[in-house]
């Protein structure tokens, strides 16, 4: 159907692409795409259009020919001499999912010829749907011819020919021939016939049997102009859902490797399985060839990725992995990420993008490091058990590999019991870890169990209270680990750490006219013995902690098992939330603090929660509908007032522009003792423009802004997309380099023939 593109800037793909033909001197302009006549339900019809756009299709031993007919007509007649019967007047027949509408049908019964006239179209069980001037069926409807028509697709496609025919081929299947024909699932623009892209070819014959579609003397259009002739071109029929044969290639170019070409072959080596193979020919570079096999199995899946350079002994590089699942039983199931690289820099310079996990989610810091994992998971009622073996690689030029650590293995075991008559109930956990690394230096073997006693109330006031208590036990084996007073220790270790917990609040709700509001104190108190960190105890998972409003009421605000949060301490908390009825409409404010008895010395002294009040936390949230949000998270030193953490993201607009700023300031990042003091400043700036239904602008900017920072990335992105085509120009600049990776501009283009394939080019 005929489309409006409109544009902010007043120049469109369609107005750029905007050509005229004449019928005297183009064989294709005595018909048109565009002219999708309309399906009028007449009286007497048996059913509407709309009612059997997707009729039930036959069974498959049933032939054509042979299923029983349906037929509703304002005349029929027999000529009993001629043996024809002739239906007119809103004729409309339904045989074996089939349905033809036309003004006039005959049916030659002696000839076998059934013959439409007149506003014909036939609908298929799929849902195509063909309109023609003139239609001829013979040979129980297997054979025939059909004048000026028009087929559109379930997915809107269309193909338009002056003539077709319809025959059985040698081996008995369907061949279906046009003559001058155009194919686009393109809708027009406004006011023309022209389609962002379309195929005019001299002969159409699509072959049911062996589903392909093969055009004889070829020209791709894009906006009315040809821009590619072949004399023979072949795709599978829309119905295919995968083909071995040649993908669209990619071409590029980067500072690390010059200029490259990318030429994939995919090959379907059975219903369940295929491989893709990508050479990789680059000007600068030695070549390389990129792998993948995938496998579906009936209880697992998965997928097989390598690549590989060859050159002089030294300069043989590649990488190769493995993602998989399975089901072992209805209790347990298996995961598995693998992967290997000669190199660090390897997969950043040559651009190889390979999903960081089984299920094929991308990692943003896939390039710089990755994690091996092996692992088994287990459900069974309140009861959940893993299993896994992990390897960690830093890719950056930080560590040493001597340094990179083993988990071989790790195991979690918890269960929630059943709540008793008060309401409370029991959590029981055992975990396990051993951690090794190939220098034979600071390798550490855990074990650890906790059970954990919960009790919830809710007064009759709205008052409500949770008490907790636990205890908790670790045990470590260590070997050469060097402690922060510089002696290494080897041995064993441990700690038992009972504790006991209670929480408050009381939740208030003000519901006006126009507004609701809800505030709710908190207090927790804790008690714990002092000192539950012995120095011989390494901090493998526990370096990163984040003292904010996120984790300010948390009991322990260490997430992993090697550090642990004691001695009495107790927190406060008040929140607020206003919501405008009946909107989207909300904001929302809370402000946290802890005061802790005892300095604990696994904080460092810059922490702000090493002992007595800690520093202040708290956050202000505010929406307004889809239109604006903003949120502001900070931090400031109990003792001067001075802000220490700011985590501002402000974004505005609608569709027409939208802006996002985001500004990232932290003193002290990491807050344990054993690592360094690193301050953070950075940041960012989005805009984002839909300049039209199709056309879309975005780009972003990251800085560094500490004394020896700067510019990190840059990116913009200008995409259109309509129902058949979709182009991306991108251009990014990279500021950060490392080793034989280089810093530097890159620039590419996306773009996706919808139905057909996709291709890529970039530099």
């Amino acid at each position: 159907m005929p489309r409006k593109i409109a544009s902010a800037l007043g120049v469109t793909a369609c107005i750029l692409g905007t050509a005229t033909a004449r019928a005297d001197d183009d064989p294709y302009a005595a018909f048109s795409l565009s002219a999708f006549p309309t399906i009028t339900v007449r009286p007497g019809s048996a059913a509407a259009p709309a009612a059997v756009a997707a009729p039930t299709a036959k069974p498959a031993s049933e032939p054509l020919g042979e299923a029983p007919v349906a037929l509703a007509a304002e005349e029929v007649t027999h000529d009993r001499e001629l043996n024809v019967v002739t239906a007119r007047g809103g004729v409309e027949i339904n045989q074996a999912g089939y349905t033809l509408f036309a003004d006039t049908v005959s049916y030659a019964i002696n000839q076998d010829t059934v013959t439409a006239s007149g506003n014909v179209s036939l609908i298929s069980p799929g849902g195509d749907v063909t309109f023609a001037d003139h239609l001829r069926l013979t040979g129980k409807m297997r054979e025939g011819a059909v004048q000026n028509l028009l087929t559109v697709t379930a997915n809107l496609s269309r193909t338009a020919a002056a003539n077709g025919t319809r025959r059985v081929g040698e081996k008995g299947q369907q061949i279906n021939e046009l003559e001058h024909a155009v194919y686009s699932p393109c809708d027009a623009c406004a006011g023309s016939d022209t389609r962002v892209w379309q195929i005019k070819a001299a002969r159409i014959v699509h072959d049911e049997a062996d589903k392909d579609v093969v055009y004889t003397d070829a020209t791709v259009e894009i906006l009315g102009q040809p821009v590619l002739y072949s004399p023979y071109l072949s795709h599978a029929d829309p119905t295919v859902k995968r083909r071995s044969g040649f993908l669209f290639p990619g071409v590029g170019n980067s500072n690390s490797v010059g200029t490259y070409v990318k030429v994939p072959y995919y090959y379907v080596t059975s219903p369940q399985s295929d491989v893709t193979l990508t050479p990789m020919l680059t000007s600068d570079d030695p070549s390389i060839l990129i792998g993948q096999y995938r496998q579906k199995l009936a209880n697992s899946s998965f997928i097989l990725d390598a690549s590989g350079r060859a050159g002089d002994s030294d300069e043989n590089r590649g990488h190769v992995g493995f993602r998989g699942e399975w089901d072992a039983n209805d209790v347990w199931r298996g995961r598995a990420n693998l992967r290997a690289v000669s190199s660090d820099t390897y997969m950043r310079r040559y651009k190889i993008d390979v999903p960081n996990d089984y299920m094929g989610r991308r990692d943003p810091l896939w390039e710089s490091s990755f994690t091996n994992s092996i692992a088994m998971e287990g459900f069974s009622g309140d009861d959940y058990a893993r299993i896994e073996a992990l390897s960690f690689r830093e890719m950056r030029d930080l560590t040493t590999t001597t340094k990179n650590p083993y988990a071989l293995p790790r195991a979690d075991w918890t269960h929630i019991g059943e709540r008793g008559t008060a309401g409370g109930y029991w959590t029981t956990a055992l975990s396990t870890a051993s951690l090794t690394r190939s220098g034979g230096e600071a390798d550490s073997y855990r074990v650890s169990a906790s059970t954990v006693w919960t009790l919830p109330y809710v007064a009759p006031s709205g008052e409500h209270y949770t008490l907790t208590t636990s205890l908790r036990g670790d045990a470590y084996q260590v070997d050469k680990y060097e402690m922060e007073n510089g002696r290494t220790f080897t041995g064993a270790t441990g700690r038992l750490i009972p504790e006991a917990s209670l929480r408050w609040s009381w939740p208030f709700a003000s519901v006006g006219e126009r507004t609701t509001q809800v505030i709710e104190p908190v207090l927790i108190g804790t008690v714990s013995p002092v000192g539950g960190n012995p120095m011989e105890i390494p901090n493998e998972d526990s370096r990163d902690l984040e003292f904010d409003d996120t984790t300010v009421l948390f009991r322990n605000r260490f997430i992993g098992y090697d550090r642990v949060e004691t001695g009495p301490r107790g927190t406060y908390g008040l929140n607020w939330n206003a919501y405008v009825n009946g909107t989207a409409n909300q904001m929302n404010a809370f402000v946290g603090q802890t005061y802790r008895t005892h300095a604990d010395a696994v904080f460092a002294e810059t922490s702000g929660i090493r002992e007595g009040l800690s520093d202040y936390v708290g956050r202000v949230r505010y929406t307004y509908g889809k239109y604006f949000s903003s949120s502001w998270r900070v931090r400031v030193d109990n003792s001067n007032y001075d802000v220490v953490g700011n985590d501002i993201t402000v974004s505005g607009g609608n569709d027409p522009l939208t802006l996002s700023v985001a500004y990232l300031n932290q003193r002290n990042r990491f807050r344990t003792s054993a690592d360094t003091n690193d301050d953070i400043e950075q940041s960012s700036i989005g805009l984002r423009s839909r300049l039209s239904r199709d056309w879309t602008l975005s780009t972003s900017l990251n800085n560094d802004l500490t004394d020896d920072g700067g510019p990190l990335s840059f990116s913009t992105y200008a995409t259109y997309e309509d129902e058949c085509f979709l182009l991306r120009l991108t251009a990014t600049r990279d500021y950060t380099s490392d080793r034989d990776t280089e810093a530097g501009w890159g620039v590419a283009a996306y773009l996706i023939f919808k139905t057909l394939g996709d291709t890529s080019f970039g530099m």
